[in-house]
């Protein structure tokens, strides 16, 4: 990180686009290398949480309209999507769904 002076303008900001990210940080103007991907190459931990983000985007979209309605009325006030505030309660475990489970024997 290199803190800067100013801000620079835009037109050179554009410029730089996809090498450098000119960004405040507590009001101070800054400038870093472009922050880069690490595509497939996680850490495991990061990896161990994957499956639990894929069942909560498929929750997302299996609930009802009208649910998801809900979420984001719930979320207006706030700088969260319906969405985000749905995954928060679910990966939290604040929010419990019920999923089938087709081994159950009476």
């Amino acid at each position: 990180m290199a803190k800067l002076k100013h801000m620079i303008g835009q037109k050179v900001i554009d410029g730089f686009k996809g090498v450098i990210d000119f960004y405040y940080w507590m009001g101070i103007p800054c400038a870093r290398a472009w922050p880069k991907s690490p595509g497939k190459n996680r850490n495991p931990n990061v990896q161990a949480q994957w499956p639990i983000f894929q069942t909560a985007a498929q929750l997302w979209r299996d609930i009802s309209p009208a649910v998801r309605e809900a979420y984001n009325d719930m979320a207006k006030p706030t700088n969260l999507t319906g969405k985000d505030m749905f995954f928060r309660g679910y990966i939290s475990g604040t929010l419990r769904y019920y999923q089938p489970v087709d081994d159950l024997e009476e």
